[in-house]
């Protein structure tokens, strides 16, 4: 906190510093982005902005009103509408996992993709176990604009993020206005108000201020509130004559429920099979294991005192962040800009991940604990939907995510003889808490919406295991883990006449330190009975003993290089190549790097680096005639190499895998008259090169499969119509059939939705919206069962799996009113 204070402090004194000085100050760069969609400030040198046109990355933006037509229910939804992101938006308010480009999905989260929040990134890395960064922002009517970087600028320009950026930049009021907003679900229980404003106090002084509040988002018929709270989120500036300084601060806490894979059928035999969308009638799209009758429970946690939980609490976030941007101009065109932010992290993951499936005859001696049938004998004639159903509650006290972030870059232009030379210096600071507390109960359930518990022999009051799921005695974990980043880097630009070449690099040090404590099945009275019976003759405990330990600096050069040239005042064609890399941070304590006193073996540093290799070449056209209206439209071919050492814990695995990925980004924005269409589309051909174990024997059988997840085409397609009193705005969302894991033995189904907004002003001020979500009530299966899980279905070869689904159709009204 010292290092934090000192930082904090001297950013402060720099912007009181350089405050007074005369050089007048133009447009802030947010500003002129939110009301042009052309200019980008992500990803690119100049802190004042560029037009896409000119810049010689991958680069889109979406605006508000863009964001509001495709009417995403969560932030993973807001990210389909994105080129080259794949986004599986089904696993409530946070815990999305998401590529860029090919580049895979091996673990939960975005390991490879850095999520910011005003240009820092929420938290340092992007796949943290059971804390991914989307979980820590809600969107709301805060949100000015999203700005996506795929490749270029990605690798040299941030940390942890070389495929790519996304951007969430919020409002800062100098536009002035305000709204006001309410919700409620048609067919679900779910209430929501959302409220922000923003004014100039003086001149040179405004504000913006805002936030909501949720109740409900009950979309799967759980019977109680598995979504509550919010955030509010304030913003001022203060504009000098050569700067501005602008203070930030947000208060997030909210609880949202967490999807993970569950029962569904299966079809075709071990080496060729399909993943099914239902099991009898429980729907993947529509239902759910939560029920008020599997709602609570006991773990005990790594104090080993026992803990009650309660699955409405699910996603628990909690931000308090505080932050300070400036820009300064110098003298003699050197600008100084500055971003610093602090965030106080915590809350709780918990949610239930289905992993077995058992028939009546493996559940012989078993009764319902309770529902309609509490006390009877489990029998086939009386099993809903043939199976019961093994959840592991993924329980995890998420202690301490704090992090505090600054990033300091100094810039001047050059005239050279007709040329002009944009010249950038920096260095970025981020320190990264990590303390989480595991504890996994096992239970045993009726798998049906509405579910019921089921006592098998051993159960204590209704739970199968107490820290006991997958029969695993080691759940009891404890990390107390920090890590911080100091990357110093460096970036010029040069253009003549319509020739613009740029470089960049970066050196990232990354410092990892701290323990995790391991646990051990022992004896435990869980229902102070004072007796030792059943299940808890073994009970997973903390024995308080590290057995692993992260002590290791690590390090890489990134480096990427540009061209852009303009064909004309509309249309250019680009080229890049990029070198960067993703560090390994909480997950590779369990990758068998270390030996059993936790010194690092042999060359195991370089399973902390992972690195990506980017080329892409493209064109960007914009203000194209095409009929009566305008047509902007961005290309882009790329190809990547990516190399990655990393662990899966369903099942825990160390694995080293190798990628190779092309493919095509498109991009398109068309306006005639009343009628605006936004559509992007990507294309990726992807395979695997070298499959490893992690003690590095070799998986051939692996080689030149498609990486697991990963589809050839995703697409999203928005169309909207504006009329003087009226707006219907549709989205278009699919993606192609992909595998559900690396051995492509599994095949999930690829699907498409549609979405629908109308609006309705009844007044100059006052709007009426009636939103649908999946109109035609699909199910899309976004992961199932990984390599070895399926041997865990008892009963059932080649018949059940799971699968994870996106969430079938939801309807909701909206009153909004502007002032």
């Amino acid at each position: 906190m010292k290092l934090i204070h000192r930082v904090l402090m001297t950013s402060v004194a720099t912007t009181a510093f350089f405050s007074a000085s005369a050089y007048a100050q133009t447009a802030q760069p947010e500003e002129v982005a939110a009301e042009n969609d052309a200019i980008v400030v992500t990803g690119v040198i100049s802190s004042a902005g560029q037009n896409k046109i000119d810049t010689s990355i991958s680069v889109s933006s979406l605006s508000a009103d863009t964001i509001a037509d495709s009417n995403p229910t969560n932030l993973a939804e807001v990210f389909r509408q994105l080129p080259g992101i794949r986004s599986e938006s089904s696993s409530g308010g946070g815990n999305s996992n998401i590529n860029v480009r090919g580049i895979p999905i091996s673990t939960g989260g975005a390991k490879f993709l850095s999520l910011q929040e005003d240009g820092l990134p929420i938290l340092l890395f992007g796949d943290h176990l059971f804390a991914p960064a989307d979980g820590f922002y809600k969107s709301d009517t805060t949100l000015a604009r999203v700005e996506s970087v795929r490749g270029g600028t990605a690798s040299t320009l941030t940390t942890n993020g070389p495929g790519g950026i996304i951007n969430l930049i919020g409002k800062t009021g100098k536009s002035g206005g305000g709204s006001l907003g309410f919700g409620i679900g048609l067919d679900h229980s779910d209430y929501r108000v959302d409220a922000e404003y923003g004014a100039n106090i003086a001149d040179d002084l405004y504000f913006h201020v805002g936030g909501h509040f949720q109740q409900g988002g009950d979309y799967r018929n759980s019977g109680y509130d598995p979504v509550s709270g919010g955030q509010i989120r304030l913003s001022v500036t203060k504009e000098f004559d050569a700067g501005y300084v602008r203070l930030t601060g947000k208060v997030i806490d909210k609880k949202e429920q967490a999807y993970f894979p569950q029962l569904v059928s299966r079809t075709g035999d071990a080496t060729s099979g399909v993943v099914g969308t239902s099991l009898g009638n429980f729907s993947a799209a529509n239902h759910s294991l939560y029920s008020n009758l599997t709602r609570n429970g006991l773990a005990v946690n790594g104090r080993n005192q026992l803990e009650p939980y309660d699955t409405a609490d699910g996603l628990h976030h909690k931000v308090k962040s505080i932050g300070l941007e400036t820009n300064f101009d110098l003298g003699g065109g050197i600008e100084l800009s500055t971003k610093s932010r602090y965030q106080d992290i915590s809350g709780q993951f918990l949610g239930f991940f289905s992993y077995g499936a058992l028939n009546a005859a493996s559940l012989a001696g078993s009764t319902y604990f309770n529902g309609p049938r509490a006390g009877t004998a489990v029998t086939s004639s009386n099993l809903p939907n043939g199976f019961a159903t093994e959840v592991a509650v993924f329980d995890v006290n998420l202690d301490d995510l704090s992090n505090f972030a600054n990033d300091a870059r100094l810039s001047k232009t050059f005239e050279m003889g007709g040329s002009t030379v944009d010249v950038a210096v920096g260095h970025f600071f981020m320190h990264q808490n990590f303390k989480q507390d595991w504890h996994w109960t096992r239970l045993v359930t009726t798998t049906e919406n509405d579910a019921a518990l089921i006592n098998v022999p051993g159960s204590i009051n209704g739970i199968a295991g107490v820290n006991q799921a997958f029969g695993w005695d080691g759940s009891n974990r404890n990390y107390d883990l920090e890590a911080q980043v100091s990357s110093p880097f460096a970036a010029l630009a040069v253009k003549t006449g319509d020739l613009s070449v740029d470089a960049s690099v970066r050196y990232d040090n990354m410092r990892q330190n701290g323990i995790r404590t391991s646990g051990a099945g022992a004896p435990f009275d869980v229902n102070g009975d004072g007796r030792i019976t059943g299940s808890e003759a073994t009970v997973s405990l903390n024995t308080g003993v590290a057995d692993a330990r992260a002590d290791l600096t690590a390090n890489n050069l990134a480096w990427s290089l540009g061209a852009n040239y303009l064909l004309g005042d509309n249309f250019s064609i680009f080229g890049r190549a990029s070198s960067g890399a993703s560090f390994n941070f909480d997950r590779a304590l369990d990758f068998g790097v270390r030996d059993t006193s936790g010194a690092l073996l042999a060359g195991a540093e370089g399973a902390y680096v992972d690195k990506v290799d980017q080329y892409e070449i493209g064109f960007k056209a914009q203000d194209l005639e095409l009929g009566n209206g305008k047509l902007d439209v961005y290309g882009t071919l790329f190809l990547s190499t990516t190399e990655e050492s990393n662990i899966t814990i369903t099942p825990p695995t160390g694995q080293i895998r190798k990628y190779d990925a092309k493919g095509l980004e498109l991009e398109a924005f068309y306006k005639n008259g009343i009628f605006d269409l936004y559509a992007t589309a990507t294309y990726t051909d992807a395979e695997i090169t070298d499959a490893r174990n992690s003690a590095g024997v070799a998986n051939s059988a692996l080689i030149g499969n498609q990486p697991q997840r990963q589809a050839r085409l995703i697409w999203a397609v928005t169309p909207s119509v504006n009329l003087d009193q009226v707006r219907l705005s549709a989205s278009w969302i699919g993606t192609g059939d992909s595998f559900a894991n690396d051995a492509n033995t599994l095949t999930q189904k690829g699907y498409s939705v549609v979405h629908l907004t109308g609006a309705v002003n009844l007044t100059d001020n006052l709007e009426f919206s009636l939103n649908v979500n999946n109109l035609f009530d699909k199910a899309g299966i976004t992961e199932s069962a990984n390599d070895g899980r399926e041997s865990l279905f008892a009963g059932a070869p080649n018949t059940v799996t799971i699968g994870r689904s996106i969430q079938g159709r939801t309807m909701a009204a909206n009153v909004r009113f502007k002032f």
